[in-house]
């Protein structure tokens, strides 16, 4: 039967790699994921501070390492040509798990597939998954601590808190936001059930965290604060300009940030887009609530059908809440919290098929048949607009010739670029020095150009003796720049590099 759960995994994972093949060097964490790892193959430890690449060190990373210690385990050339595949692995993994979590509370083959699919035709997830991310990694240890931890609560099973406890401890050394989407959900169990064994979970796992492992996860919290206080301060900032300040739907030609717009302007319709499988459980539930349909989902424990609904409006009502509500922003994008929730979707989504198929036979095998193929449509849509026709966030043949060329200068290049995405790759693939940083303290050095440029360009020159300067003309024209003194050395499809 194990096959049979392997099939969409290796569906999913084929979706997702497809639009990388084309356009490999996509990505923006990427490359400073492969930067961390090969200091570790380099020093055999975790990065405590990172001076080769940049202008100006900034410190402890506060990056939590699994992800990188993963990477450094493969060689530096294959993790450089083959990153794109990590994430959609991650995420076959996750899919197959939920097959085995499905099977084991419905015992029915056909619900643990359905559930496999909705997971699979999860636009947001999908997405993710287009780029090397410790978000993919993280949904998928996030599963594998929470679902247990339910199954303790309802079977008190001592296997399954001890697998929760492991994989909760991975998670804090593999992602800061789900380290939050964790919280916000074992607080909202604890709310519902006015049983507090769930966060006092979470708690005592952070206790042991920062006094068992306290060197290597007190730099993470520090991070992780440091980043939440600089939001508070900042999040008027978020989506703004560096140069230009803050800009109309209209005025932005990158298809990422106009839907970061979208989120504020009408969140529900953001959360629908990222999760259509968020309307159809809500529509699923009030169905199956309603006497004149005979409607049952195939997990017979009601307890841990219930516990996995708290789960999803949790999740939910959290996304919400911090895309409507602008001093919560500073909590991250809300739709993110979304991700923590595939899990108890696509089983609850699941469970309801054989029911379905049972009661309404060809009308509701043609509709979803409908459903999937308009999302497939939908996901091919967003892949090529996200990732094929993607340029801030991609290393193209252009970029290249420009890094070529810096590399001719060795270690005495020394480079201010803009916008701050291309910054990463920068570091990773150059020899000389980069203005940009790798933590939150780091921001510190930037105050002068981030969230906005705050001084003229010919003082950031002279204040951190650059002699290059990188930068998008979709992003900033050199008038906007207004550098008294410079030369074009390059200068390719809009990728224009100054000696200066």
């Amino acid at each position: 039967m194990y096959l049979f759960g392997l099939i969409i995994p290796l569906l999913s994972f084929l979706l997702q790699v497809w639009p990388r093949l084309i356009n490999r060097y996509f990505g923006i964490d990427t490359w400073r994921h492969l930067l961390f790892a090969d200091y570790v193959r380099k020093y055999h430890k975790i990065p405590t501070i990172l001076e080769e690449q940049y202008i100006r060190s900034s410190g402890n990373p506060g990056y939590p390492p699994v992800i990188y210690l993963i990477l450094s385990i493969f060689p530096k050339k294959f993790v450089e040509r083959y990153q794109f595949i990590f994430a959609p692995i991650f995420d076959a993994i996750q899919n197959y798990c939920i097959f085995w979590f499905a099977y084991l509370i419905t015992n029915d083959l056909f619900s643990s597939i359905a559930a496999q699919i909705i997971t699979a035709l999860t636009p947001i997830a999908v997405i993710e998954a287009s780029n090397l991310s410790t978000r993919t990694l993280s949904y998928l240890i996030f599963s594998l601590s929470f679902f247990p931890l339910i199954l303790f609560t309802t079977t008190h099973m001592l296997v399954w808190l001890s697998i929760a406890f492991i994989m909760l401890i991975v998670l804090f050394l593999t992602h800061k936001f789900a380290i939050q989407a964790y919280l916000f959900t074992a607080l909202g169990l604890s709310i519902v059930e006015r049983n507090p064994f769930y966060l006092l979970f979470f708690l005592i796992t952070f206790v042991f965290m920062y006094i068992c492992l306290g060197k290597i996860y007190k730099p993470i919290l520090k991070e992780h604060l440091s980043i939440l206080s600089f939001w508070i301060k900042n999040i008027t900032y978020r989506f703004i300009h560096q140069f230009r300040g803050e800009q109309k739907s209209k005025e932005v030609s990158d298809f990422v940030h106009r839907l970061y717009l979208l989120s504020f302007k009408n969140p529900y319709i953001y959360i629908l887009g990222n999760n259509p499988w968020v309307g159809i459980f809500f529509i699923f539930t009030i169905i199956s609530f309603m006497q004149k349909f005979q409607i049952e989902s195939a997990i017979v424990n009601q307890h841990i059908l219930s516990k996995l609904h708290i789960w999803v409006y949790v999740s939910v009502i959290v996304a919400i809440l911090t895309l409507s509500i602008k001093r919560l922003r500073f909590l991250g994008d809300g739709n993110r919290y979304l991700e923590y929730g595939i899990l108890p979707i696509s089983i609850i989504l699941g469970s309801y098929v054989p029911s379905f198929t049972h009661t309404y036979g060809t009308l509701f095998i043609a509709s979803a048949i409908f459903l999937l193929l308009a999302l497939v449509i939908s996901i091919i849509y967003i892949q090529i607009k996200v990732v094929l026709k993607d340029r801030m966030r991609t290393i193209t043949p252009e970029l290249w010739d420009c890094i070529a060329y810096l590399n001719e200068f060795g270690k005495k290049a020394r480079v201010a670029v803009f916008p701050l995405q291309f910054g990463d790759a920068l570091t990773y693939f150059i020899k000389g020095k980069v203005l940009t940083t790798y933590n939150n303290a780091g921001l510190a050095n930037l105050s002068d150009i981030y969230p906005v440029v705050e001084i003229p360009i010919d003082e950031l020159i002279k204040k951190f003796d650059l002699n290059f300067i990188l930068f998008d003309e979709n992003h900033v024209a050199l008038s906007e720049l207004d550098i008294t003194k410079c030369s074009i050395v390059k200068n390719a499809d809009g990728y224009i590099l100054l000696k200066v």
